[in-house]
């Protein structure tokens, strides 16, 4: 389905689907692997990760809607 969407939305949709991927995996490691995944620093780097999908997602939401007027 993101790969559809993807061809229209291009690089924003392929950004937020790979953000959507990291969620699943870490949560998923969280509620099968059994890791604490929200505590010392592995909540840093989960912090910083998120920090850089919001500020790309941003960054391309901006370039693309600059560059479409």
């Amino acid at each position: 389905m993101v790969v559809i969407v993807g061809r229209k939305e291009g690089l924003l949709a392929y950004v937020m689907a790979a953000f959507f991927v990291f969620m699943t995996v870490w949560y998923g490691l969280r509620a099968f692997g059994g890791i604490a995944m929200f505590e010392g620093t592995l909540l840093i780097v989960f912090r910083c990760l998120l920090g850089a999908f919001a500020a790309g997602l941003g960054v391309i939401w901006y370039l693309k809607r600059r560059g479409g007027k």
